[in-house]
């Protein structure tokens, strides 16, 4: 029994020097790309496997299938995999040892390889796994003088009756040892012994603790070496203040990086290490080395866009405020220039923006933020943010603030998911197309929308969350992002009766390596917006309030390319002209549109239910790969107001393909968008702002009976008319019967859109 146990421990041995052998020549040696006369794989099969899917099957091998978007777009510029039959045998030995050290000691490997098509094959590997060595037992020793023992031991991914593992047991052995050097025991180790009977398919295993002493932190000594020519600009006692580590408590490895983790946030140092002492007894000395940076920082920069025109921003930054390593930020934006008063007059270079009802005034923002590196004692990194501001969304609202303040605070223990609460409040008025406000809100009269248009306080309380397992903040090319937030706003926290509302949004992102440099980019939002403000109109019929800078909104470069921006759903019509019309047997005139069915722009409804889901293939530009990156894109989404079953039944998703180039810049990737729109727009009310005749919106929707009147004061050249029109009655109201003409010219169909930053 012993003799067998040591020969098959040879063997075992043997096949872990293969393995590292094989991965080496993988590094170095391999050769799967093309030459002349080279097989191109086209198919890569795994047939028998059951324990491990073909993805963890295809890592351990050198054999690689071309891109995905070759194999299955046909695309010719993506990368192609060819066969090196040199490798094929070499594959069999890595997935026999790979199988061998998961549990499966009778593995067997076949290779075949298909002509599929001239110069393109598929290769397979059948696998016959064979039944699993059983772990008969799994001990852990050495824990008797650890008082948190049972807690060492919990939860590990090895367990007597399961398979036997191998890279599960080495993961088991890691994970005791982490959980000991975080539980005061830094120089603790753990050693695995195991043996196996390939007869029975038993294996025993024991792993071997030795904790060392416990150990307790002794002296911290912290050494800062300030910027040449300089003095030291954080004092000591600061640095150990956010650190937060103190002489006597446990030593803790998780601790150590934390604090080492506190230092490098407050962006006051380039260079952070923090080591422990070599002794044996059970104190053990801190050194922190820490290398100053620069303390101040400004920026300047200039831009321009297809919304916001041209702009401008300017940044400074203190990173030792009141010498305590508190961060002050200050910031300014201005956008709009060129088109928004008063720093108008260049409208033709921004022809996007001239369509908007709202960048007739500039858009700023100029705010302070001020940072606290550590707050109470705890690890949380509270900010207060005083700012003024003036923003709008396209076609939508405009949201001006007097003064307004934000406190949140950054919960940094989780690390790999950082929580935010934020309570924020600002006095100030938003100001929405008088269409929104009568067809969504049945805030017909100016009166009303005059009420909700003034200046009120806006308190909101949020939480967000934000867990970003990407590869880049720019560009990903692997992982995913995923971010939830919850908003609430409510006289209980100050807000004024009339702008309270709970919001729910979250979306999720996700990236995967498509071959080469290629990259498969998925993401699906969604959002509910409900509990607002109950008004009733003159009929009698009631609707929900909702902040117009709280509703969903959809369409535009970063949603559904397809549409302009924020037009996805619902929309409400603006007239260019009007007819009158004198019906038969009455005394007054009932306006409506005439029959060329033009507009002059759309109002955005916006709405209180979203969800968007988006497919890219972002591909490497055959031409000037470095700077240049060629995107296939499919986007679906929809934006409706929940409260009716008529709503819901005209909730369809609206799905727009569409191609975008990219190129990648100092200031991030800029894109070029073409969406490509088959949907007609949607039926709606139609307005007249009837602004030199009285001012009042009048509705000229495709027979609507409202009464209107013509009223004319004076002669000859000093005549003026005044437009009144009555208000909504039973069985009279403003109908949503008019609908733009269908154009079925291709080019009619496509939007074109520009930004900067990838769209998710």
């Amino acid at each position: 029994m012993t003799r067998r146990r040591g020969v098959r421990l040879c063997t075992l041995t043997a096949l872990a020097l293969l393995a590292a052998f094989l991965g080496r020549s993988t590094a170095g040696a391999q050769d799967i790309e093309c030459q002349a006369g080279d097989l191109e794989v086209m198919r890569l099969v795994f047939e028998g496997n059951h324990a491990f899917s073909d993805a963890e099957l295809a890592k351990t091998i050198v054999t690689t299938p071309s891109a995905w978007a070759r194999r299955y777009l046909h695309l010719p510029f993506t990368v192609k995999h060819c066969l090196d039959r040199s490798e094929l045998p070499n594959d069999r030995a890595r997935l026999i040892i790979f199988y061998r050290r998961r549990g499966y000691p009778r593995v067997a490997v076949d290779t075949a390889v298909k002509l599929l098509a001239p110069g393109a094959v598929e290769v397979k590997f059948t696998i016959s796994e064979g039944p699993p060595i059983r772990l008969k037992s799994f001990v852990v020793l050495g824990l008797d003088s650890v008082p948190e023992g049972e807690r060492i031991v919990r939860g590990l991914p090895v367990s007597a009756g399961g398979r036997f593992d191998r890279f599960a047991v080495d993961a088991a052995t890691d994970t005791i040892r982490e959980r000991l050097h975080n539980s005061g025991y830094p120089r603790a180790d753990a050693v695995n012994h195991f043996a196996t009977n390939d007869s029975t398919l038993s294996a025993w295993d024991t792993v071997f603790v030795t904790p060392g002493p416990r150990t307790r932190i002794g002296a911290i000594k912290i050494e800062v070496t300030p910027l040449a020519g300089k003095k030291q600009q954080i004092p000591t006692d600061v640095v150990r203040r956010i650190m937060g580590l103190d002489s006597g408590r446990l030593f803790r490895e998780n601790e150590i990086v934390d604090a080492q983790r506190a230092l490098y946030q407050t962006e006051a140092y380039q260079h952070v290490s923090i080591t422990p002492d070599s002794g044996r007894d059970t104190l053990v000395t801190l050194y922190a080395n820490l290398a100053e940076a620069q303390m101040h920082a400004a920026r300047l920069g200039a831009g321009y866009g297809t919304l916001d025109c041209f702009r401008l921003t300017g940044e400074y930054t203190d990173y030792n405020f009141l010498n305590g390593a508190r961060r002050l930020d200050l910031n300014t934006r201005v956008s709009k220039i060129g088109i928004g008063r008063p720093l108008d007059g260049a409208a033709g270079l921004c022809p996007g923006a001239r369509k908007d009802v709202f960048s007739d005034l500039l858009s700023y923002y100029a705010g302070a933020t001020f940072r606290q590196p550590i707050f109470l004692g705890l690890r949380t990194l509270p900010t207060l943010t005083v700012y003024t501001q003036r923003v709008s969304e396209y076609n939508a609202y405009r949201r001006t603030t007097a003064i307004g303040g934000v406190a949140s605070v950054v919960w940094r223990s989780l690390t790999r998911t950082p929580v935010t609460g934020t309570y924020s409040m600002d006095l100030g008025r938003t100001e929405a197309q008088p269409a929104l406000f009568c067809a969504v809100f049945n805030l017909c009269d100016e009166e009303s929308r005059r009420r909700f248009e003034s200046t009120q306080r806006l308190a909101v309380l949020s939480l967000s969350a934000t867990r970003d397992n990407s590869n880049s903040l720019l560009s990903p090319t692997r992982g995913s992002i995923i971010r939830v937030e919850a908003r609430h706003s409510s006289p209980a926290i100050l807000s004024s009766e009339g702008l309270k509302f709970n919001k729910l949004v979250g979306d999720a992102s996700r990236y995967v390596n498509a071959g080469g440099r290629n990259v498969l980019a998925l993401r699906i939002r969604g959002g509910v917006v409900y509990g607002g403000t109950e008004t009733r109109d003159a009929l009698g019929a009631t609707s929900v309030f909702i902040p117009p800078s709280e509703r969903l909104y959809a369409g535009g470069p970063t949603t559904v390319r397809g549409f302009p921006q924020n037009e996805l759903g619902s929309a409400i019509y603006i007239a260019s002209t009007y007819q009158k019309v004198l019906p038969t047997g009455t005394g007054a005139d009932t306006l409506v549109t005439d029959s060329s069915r033009t507009y002059r722009r759309v109002v955005p409804v916006g709405g209180n239910t979203l969800l968007v889901g988006n497919v890219e293939l972002r591909l490497r530009s055959p031409v000037l790969p470095e700077l240049l990156q060629l995107t296939l894109f499919t986007d679906a989404g929809e934006v409706w107001n929940r409260g009716s079953a008529e709503a819901l039944r005209g909730v369809r998703l609206k799905v727009t393909p569409g191609f975008q180039i990219t190129a990648f810049s100092p200031v991030g990737p800029v894109r070029a968008a073409i969406g490509y729109n088959p949907y007609r727009r949607p039926a709606g009310p139609l307005y007249y702002e009837a602004t030199n005749q009285g001012g009042q919106l009048l509705c000229v929707s495709p027979g609507n009976r409202l009464p209107t009147h013509f009223t004319t004061v004076g002669s000859g050249s000093d005549t003026t008319t005044t437009i009144t029109q009555d208000p909504p009655t039973s069985g009279l109201s403003c109908p949503a019967s008019f609908q733009p003409s269908k154009d079925n010219g291709f080019f009619n169909r496509l939007t074109f859109s520009f930004a900067i930053g990838q769209a998710f």
